[in-house]
């Protein structure tokens, strides 16, 4: 793959995938296991009142971790390679390399 030009931060969108490890060029961006947080009422919160853990939910349905730093310093202008070991199945096509904002 292509680095993206510009110089915005870089991620890697690993939403698709299950469980496993991600290299980029022979770097190992890390593990991912993106964890989904339950579903259910996401709305309002207020902190007051007894301890309940349905409480101020949000993301509700939505993975803990999605998105992977990628250092530009890793990635050349063309030719970049991206590894994945996939333990659980998931789908590649879904992976996308993403500028980010700070």
């Amino acid at each position: 793959f292509n680095a993206p030009g510009g110089n915005e931060p870089l991620a890697l969108d690993m939403s698709s995938m299950g469980k496993g490890q991600v290299w980029v060029n022979g770097h190992n961006i890390g593990r991912y296991w993106p964890a989904y947080k339950a579903s259910g009422y996401c709305g309002r919160c207020d902190y007051r009142g007894e301890f309940n853990d349905n409480k101020c939910r949000s993301n509700c349905g939505e993975p803990s971790q999605r998105w992977y730093h990628v250092p530009r310093s890793w990635l050349g202008a063309t030719g970049n390679f991206l590894v994945v070991l996939e333990e659980l199945g998931g789908n590649p096509s879904g992976i996308t390399l993403v500028k980010r904002t700070v």
